[in-house]
């Protein structure tokens, strides 16, 4: 018990260097409101005051809900950074007892608890006071409130009234931080669906170039993407840096597709590193990495090549599926059927003479940090990865227990993808027989695309004016039609 002791007040005296709300004992059990209505609830609320929380970086802070059809609720919440970028993340909350549903839980990051939410009491119309404490064992504990308003402002009345129902409740209102409010009117932080997202692919040089073809893009990349909603913008391969960076910050994502060009020097690799090093800064940018793209993306991560020589050109395979394959965001929203095709038929197209190994990934601490390996194949001796994706990273700072540990894990989640496999193929290319082009095999394309353009839909970059944004599209070009002597059926050439 001494030595529990001792660790507290290590604990609390590093909690009030980083401003925590840091108390000994279990947490206090606060009452809630009475005759919960969830449905009023719903809408926008803005942050007015809270106890200090380290993963609150900007201000503008606000959070909105929507009731979802199985009762559960869709939280996003959102704030302004002082670099001018928009933060935000979005959450599922949950009642946790149907006899109390003023107390809720609400789950940010797949594998980390959920964080309460204990609504303390609210008018649903103006104001709403919030609860949430992580116990320690019973030491400590560790807690959090918010003053939270439909409107971006409260009178000094009405915050010494809720000031008073806070400490009755046991929130010491003398820690209560104010949210900066002002000048947020020319930065709306809502919660719209980004119904209209734009990819970019990044195009490659052409082996012989010649006049009108210097670099290309196959037409199957652009139709998988657009087949989910989406529309394309060519990445061209030989723009200069703050070209691209505007670039990025009218996007909603990129995909590096496969090919030929090295993985070092090639133009393909500089464009790609530049928007790279942009998305892993970017609070959520989605990058999608196919065969040449997958492995490009092993050398950004690690900046050097760990790629070891095998050929596995025009086979399809089956996925051998890890066990991060079922929690993972990639495939959580495949029917169970088509994940036993996946499994058991061959469903994947592999053109590729390079792969990253296993006992590669597994003796790469940095690989192994970065990515989760969701499936596996073999060419027979050699075992490779086949499909990845960025971690959730949690990220451990002294003292941001409980929600602050969740929403700083948030942070650091790269929506970062690559199959070494050609999801593209299977539904738009029938010049290689290897091509699956099953039922299951065209399903597998569109859930594919359907999952990379839903993150993309969570990213809010956009062009400055619709005139822009239509001089950059794809409908400016035309593909051709290549077919025999091509390995794709259509091509784009700039």
């Amino acid at each position: 018990m001494e030595d529990l002791q001792v660790l507290f007040w290590i604990l609390a005296a590093a909690a009030g260097l980083n401003a925590q709300s840091f108390h000994p004992g279990s947490c206090p059990q606060s009452p809630v409101q009475v005759d919960f209505n969830i449905t009023k609830y719903m809408g926008t609320w803005y942050e007015i005051e809270k106890l200090p929380a380290m993963f609150e970086r900007g201000k503008c802070i606000q959070a909105t809900y929507s009731l979802l059809s199985d009762g559960t609720v869709h939280v996003h919440n959102a704030e302004l950074l002082p670099n001018g970028r928009i933060n935000s993340i979005n959450g599922v909350a949950k009642v946790k007892n149907s006899s109390q549903p003023a107390i809720l839980e609400v789950s940010f990051v797949t594998g980390v608890p959920d964080s309460p939410y204990w609504v303390l009491s609210s008018d649903y119309q103006s104001y709403s006071l919030v609860y949430s404490c992580f116990d320690y064992f019973g030491l400590f504990h560790v807690d959090f409130a918010w003053i939270l308003a439909r409107t971006r402002a409260l009178s000094e009345d009405t915050l010494a009234q809720l000031h008073r129902k806070l400490e009755a409740a046991g929130v010491n209102v003398n820690k209560l931080t104010v949210t900066n409010q002002s000048g947020c009117d020319a930065f709306p932080i809502v919660d719209e669906s980004n119904d209209r997202p734009i990819i970019g692919i990044l195009a490659q040089e052409v082996r012989y170039p010649s006049p009108g073809k210097f670099s290309y893009i196959a037409a199957s990349y652009v139709k998988t993407l657009e087949s989910a909603g989406a529309r394309v913008v060519p990445v061209m391969v030989n723009q200069t840096e703050e070209e691209y960076k505007a670039l990025f910050n009218s996007i909603n994502g990129i995909l590096f597709p496969g090919g030929g060009s090295n993985l070092v020097t090639s133009l393909y690799a500089r464009s790609a590193k530049i928007f790279y090093d942009l998305a892993v800064e970017e609070d959520y940018f989605p990058v999608w990495g196919t065969c040449l793209g997958f492995e490009e993306l092993t050398y950004l991560t690690l900046g050097k090549l760990v790629l070891t020589r095998n050929n596995m050109r025009d086979v399809a395979l089956p996925l051998n599926f890890t066990d991060d394959a079922k929690g993972s965001r990639m495939f959580k929203g495949f029917p169970a059927d088509l994940m036993s095709d996946l499994a058991s038929e061959s469903l994947t197209a592999n053109a590729h003479k390079w792969s990253l190994a296993m006992s590669s990934y597994n003796s790469n601490v940095e690989l192994k940090k970065f990515y989760k390996v969701l499936s596996t194949n073999s060419d027979g001796t050699l075992e490779f990865v086949s499909t990845l994706e960025g971690r959730s990273t949690v990220t451990y700072h002294c003292c941001s227990f409980g929600a602050a540990l969740i929403q700083l894990s948030a942070a650091y989640s790269y929506p970062i993808y690559g199959t070494q496999w050609h999801p593209e193929k299977n539904p738009f290319e029938f010049l290689k027989a290897y091509v699956p082009h099953s039922p299951s095999a065209v399903r597998t394309t569109f859930y594919m695309a359907e999952f990379f353009v839903s993150e993309a839909r969570k990213n809010k970059h956009h062009f400055q004016s619709e005139a822009e944004e239509q001089k950059a599209l794809i409908y400016n070009y035309s593909p051709v039609y290549s077919a025999p002597n091509s390995t794709f059926v259509q091509i784009y050439y700039f």
